[in-house]
């Protein structure tokens, strides 16, 4: 399959920028003999003629993608192979065009940053984001509304870990959007729009929980907004 190079957005990027997307094309293309990782070609050494043997993007803060540092992996071609081959990836995956794909994961991923958040906000106790109020009584939850309360905590703990996920993906994909040549103000308004999508289904849940709603019916709400959310997003 060949490189498509036609597309308007691709042809205003720069020249490493468009040499990357080509390269990078090529590569995802013929994975089955190159495979994504550094496909530097060894001129002396132990393995002279033969494929770089560095696992991709080895050395560099796009580990996992593209050349290692050793062959330009730190470099500003090399970034924006690297950030190619991944939007080839999300492409492939959401059966959209690479520019599309990177946007659209920047998107979705905001949004799940920002639904963790509002997860996370419901904590009422410290314990519940490491887990330990889930196997004990919070005790008394001293200066406030809920002075003198005793509390059974949750565990949040999956939460916290997701939003820990979520944010270096999101910190990534959005450093390799940059890197690829995808506009700034472009990647700021995907970052807006999952938080703001995100936002607005909080808030409807927050004003059923303060109408009195059943913890069935909430928990019911949830479910389809979390599902609404993604397709939402993926749109």
């Amino acid at each position: 399959m060949t490189v498509d190079l036609s597309d308007s957005r691709v042809t205003k990027l720069n020249r490493w920028q468009q040499e990357a997307y080509a390269k990078a094309g090529e590569q995802w293309f013929g994975r089955d003999v190159l495979g994504i990782g550094c496909t530097a070609i060894y001129k002396k050494g132990r393995h002279p003629g033969k494929q770089c043997l560095s696992p991709p993007g080895k050395g560099t803060d796009h580990v996992g993608w593209g050349p290692c540092v050793a062959h330009g992996g730190a470099k500003k071609e090399g970034r924006a192979w690297a950030g190619w081959l991944m939007a080839h990836s999300f492409a492939a995956e959401l059966d959209v065009s690479p520019w599309e794909a990177l946007l659209m994961v920047i998107r979705i991923t905001a949004g799940r940053v920002r639904y963790c958040e509002a997860v996370l906000a419901t904590a009422v106790d410290d314990r519940e984001l490491t887990g330990a109020a889930a196997t004990e009584q919070v005790g008394e939850v001293m200066g406030g509304p809920l002075d003198g309360a005793i509390l059974t905590g949750r565990n949040l703990s999956w939460w916290v870990d997701t939003s820990e996920r979520e944010r270096d993906r999101l910190a990534r994909v959005s450093k390799a959007a940059i890197d690829a040549g995808v506009a700034q103000l472009l990647i700021e308004k995907e970052l807006r729009a999952g938080e703001e999508l995100a936002g607005t289904f909080v808030k409807v849940l927050a004003a059923m929980e303060a109408a009195g709603m059943t913890d069935d019916a909430l928990t019911l709400a949830r479910t389809v907004m979390r599902k609404e959310l993604q397709l939402a997003l993926e749109s």
